[in-house]
């Protein structure tokens, strides 16, 4: 024990220290600054990528598509911070002389586990992921998934959900979504069948139904597109004349359109003299 506490001793336990410090702290120092440059790259080639996918639309649909890139930002961001975090601790332990293949064997079993019990999330994350960068659809868009029809309430990596014209939500994993079709990257038509008496002049009831449908669209812009217009005769027989009039609308306010349409061409009708209905 005294032999141990000789100045000799002590002095070459201070060697060997020093020894050590100069050659493992170095190691250290160069490791950190490695896993410092590595991190930063990456952060930056990710935010670099994902700033070329810049948001289209209008500014509610910019913005949420502004948000959905700043969270493709963090996540990725915080996938790179772990990952690289898990590589410098395992390098830091070896470069300290611990022996790291039980811990990795150990790791190993664990992410089979994980994995094992884990599939159906890590498929609706990767399928979330694809969703967003592919823009397939956004918050607020009038879009069909699988069997039902609505609009986009929330989105995320792991599940989207949609509210229907009933005011059900339906939630799916986004590892089961099928099919997409969104309704909402541009105006959807719809028409109008308006039976006349044969007898009466088509042409002018044509021109009629022109100006009613440039004026609705003029008095309700927030429903209509491009306004109601007569595309021709859809049939006709010895008794009436089918005038058929296109409108266009986006598709959350389309039955409303519809509506309105209708009841203007019900009004132009009641001008002429006769009440027929618009089917």
């Amino acid at each position: 024990m005294r032999a141990w506490l000789t100045p000799e001793a002590l002095q070459r336990y201070w060697e060997a220290a020093l020894k050590a410090l100069a050659t493992t702290g170095l190691r250290l120092i160069i490791i950190f600054a490695a896993y410092w440059l590595a991190r930063q790259a990456l952060v930056r080639f990710v935010d670099a990528a994902l700033s070329r996918l810049q948001p289209r639309g209008d500014d509610r649909t910019r913005e949420d598509r502004a948000r959905r890139i700043l969270t493709l930002q963090t996540l990725a961001r915080s996938l790179i911070g772990y990952v690289l975090f898990f590589v410098l601790i395992l390098t830091v332990l070896q470069t300290l002389g611990v022996n790291i293949m039980g811990i990795l064997a150990t790791a190993g079993v664990a992410g089979v586990a994980v994995g094992f019990g884990a599939q159906k999330l890590v498929r609706d994350v990767i399928s979330g992921f694809f969703i967003v960068t592919e823009d397939q659809f956004a918050v607020g868009d009038y879009v069909t998934i699988n069997q039902a029809t609505g609009v986009v309430e929330e989105m995320g990596l792991r599940t989207t959900r949609i509210r229907d014209t009933q005011g059900r939500v339906w939630a799916f994993g986004n590892g089961d979504i099928t099919f997409v079709v969104n309704h909402s990257r541009g105006p959807v038509t719809s028409t109008i069948d308006v039976p006349i008496p044969a007898s009466q002049d088509h042409r002018a009831v044509t021109e009629r139904l022109n100006e009613a449908g440039v004026s609705l669209a003029a008095e309700k812009p927030d429903l209509f597109e491009y306004p109601p217009r007569v595309e021709g005769i859809a049939s006709f027989d010895a008794a009436t004349v089918t005038i058929r009039m296109r409108i266009s609308a986006r598709p959350t306010v389309m039955p409303q359109a519809e509506a309105a349409a209708r009841e203007r061409v019900l009004d132009v009708l009641e001008e002429w003299g006769f009440h027929r209905p618009a089917t």
